[in-house]
């Protein structure tokens, strides 16, 4: 292909898609019925060449975004000369290239005069899977007790015949298929405006332009190499030992090497990933690096700069067979984690601290007003972002491994769905990485059991007995806490990862540590600490303490004078 395209239908094709994007999220959004789709946003989807190549890829949860790659070139290698217009893949089998079994993928071709031009992929997390608990698997022993597996496929009825919802799932079904049908008439649409030849020469040169930019802005970076290690608290099996993720980058010749190899070896628990996952966390981590002009842009081009190594058997690099089930929220948590401390070494003056470690209950029971099987999943006691060089952590964001992208529901929602009431849900004080930039606070959130025995699957919790690191000398991750008072009596959580049954009137009580800070806390702008106790965020002994800043406890104004002196003994 030779033809020379003008810069303004480039950038109108390449908006385009980004829109079409879009508007999948959209269609799923309104027509979809499960909590983590409508409202939580746990999706992730976009546009691929006909060879498997990113196209566009606007947003998404970072673990599901760009490994859904992976699935496309699946459907070319099982299928190949049997793929035709119309055709919808499903699977959910991390060999295939998902994350773990309850985020399902859908693949849709595209074709345009009979000829394969596009895939569009579509994933979200479902309510039910199927495997030895309702929602979850987080206690199987094999990966058939996870849940149904599906490998890459084009069956529908056997899939629900395998499930507790099996109502929902449908509803669920014909949403994401929905949208892949939406992304094919747009792409379709375009394809009739410009042609095939100006539409696939625009899309090539896409590719070359995001590369030469980013390579340039690679460029301006120190060369060196960086290392991290980051734990979780256990595997959920073998309880109370840590696990860890390894990272050493290498910044070299514009080029990033990030080499995971000597993370831990694969476990028996469910937090083990496949590369996949690893390869689309820290691609979308170092996105953040590369500046806001890039972040709309990226594509196949974005990827050819960035190099991702591991070793076959480890955690993050598992082998057919291991369990997974918490890969996303925990190991891709730390991933992610380990990728922004190695990259905030090499760049101070963008440094990016983790979030607060995850709290995330995820109860099953039967909804005494429906008698209907509920699934539970909520983000609300999780804290929110850590603190980013001259600014304080975004409050009230999910965890790391989201990036941001997954959101919360407004607890009058969940109390309508489930059968849950929230008593309290509220910012704590003095709990936060502190720093120049403090990362956001924790969060104190409590609800009452209205329905049945039901029960508590804390597979995705973590941050109990191991921390986030702060980043350019600023404080880590709070632990988190959480317990249960029944008849007046507290009951403290000490292992979450075990399933906890809940009864009637019982009150769960989670006390989430918040994200972590950038920067040595005494250099805080005093008046931004006079505005946090204010905001009875920080006491008057955790401002003094801490971030060596006297406040006089009647007028609440900040003494200047004893400020500089103590923060001059500090320095001593």
């Amino acid at each position: 292909m030779t033809q020379q395209i003008d810069p303004i239908t480039i950038s109108t094709i390449w908006h385009y898609m980004q829109r079409v994007c879009r508007e999948m999220r959209e269609t799923t959004e309104r027509t979809a019925t499960n909590v983590l789709v409508v409202t939580l946003h746990d999706l992730a989807y976009g546009i691929w060449d006909a060879n498997g190549r990113v196209i566009a890829i606007p947003e998404g949860f970072p673990c599901r975004l760009i490994s859904s790659t992976f699935p496309i070139k699946r459907v070319k290698e099982k299928f190949a000369g049997r793929i035709y217009s119309g055709d919808e893949f499903l699977t959910n089998y991390p060999q295939d290239g998902a994350v773990h079994l309850p985020d399902w993928v859908f693949v849709r071709p595209i074709f345009y005069n009979d000829e394969l031009l596009f895939f569009t992929c579509m994933g979200t997390h479902v309510a039910d899977s199927g495997g030895a608990q309702a929602g979850s698997h987080f206690l199987a022993y094999d990966s058939i007790a996870e849940g149904l597996n599906i490998p890459i496929t084009k069956i529908v009825e056997l899939i629900l015949a395998n499930n507790r919802m099996p109502d929902m799932m449908r509803r669920e079904i014909a949403s994401l298929i929905g949208s892949t049908a939406v992304a094919e008439r747009r792409m379709v649409e375009l394809l009739e405006k410009y042609g095939k030849e100006t539409v696939l020469v625009s899309i090539e040169e896409m590719f070359k332009r995001t590369e030469r930019a980013e390579r340039a802005e690679i460029e301006k970076w120190p060369e060196g190499t960086y290392s991290a290690e980051l734990k979780t608290d256990d595997d959920g099996c073998t309880l109370g030992v840590p696990v860890a993720v390894r990272c050493r980058l290498t910044i070299k010749d514009g080029e990033l090497y990030f080499d995971f190899s000597d993370s831990d070896a694969q476990v028996g628990g469910m937090i083990n990933s496949y590369y996949h996952q690893n390869l689309s966390n820290t691609l979308c981590a170092t996105f953040l690096f590369l500046g806001v002009e890039l972040a709309p842009y990226h594509n196949e081009g974005s990827l050819k700069p960035i190099h991702v190594l591991t070793k076959k058997g480890t955690i993050v690099d598992c082998n057919p067979g291991a369990l997974v089930a918490g890969a996303p929220a925990i190991t891709g948590n730390l991933v992610i984690e380990t990728v922004l401390n190695v990259l905030s070494q090499a760049l101070p003056e963008r440094a990016i601290a983790p979030y607060s470690r995850l709290i995330s209950p995820l109860i099953t029971g039967v909804d005494p007003r429906t008698q209907e099987l509920y699934v539970y999943t909520s983000f609300c006691p999780a804290a929110g972002a850590g603190a980013t060089t001259g600014y304080d952590g975004y409050q009230c964001a999910c965890e790391t491994s989201t990036l941001g992208v997954v959101g919360k529901s407004d607890i009058e929602e969940e109390m309508v769905r489930f059968p849950w009431d929230i008593l309290q849900y509220e910012f704590r004080a003095d709990a936060h990485g502190a720093g120049r930039w403090r990362g956001s606070p924790g969060v104190i959130w409590e609800a009452v059991n209205e329905g049945s025995i039901c029960h508590s699957i804390g597979g995705p919790w973590n941050g109990f007995h191991t921390q986030a690191p702060g980043a350019q000398g600023g404080g880590a991750t709070p632990l988190n806490k959480a317990y249960v008072i029944r008849d007046k009596e507290r009951i403290d959580i000490e292992q979450p990862h075990i399933t906890l049954e809940l009864k009637p009137g019982d009150h769960l009580v989670t006390l989430t540590g918040g994200g972590a800070g950038v920067g040595n806390p005494a250099e805080r702008d005093p008046e931004a600490v006079r505005n946090d106790v204010l905001n009875e965020l920080v006491s008057l002994k955790f401002a003094r303490d801490v971030y060596k800043v006297i406040i006089d406890p009647k007028t609440l104004k900040v003494d200047y004078e004893a400020t500089e002196a103590l923060r001059l003994m500090g320095k001593c």
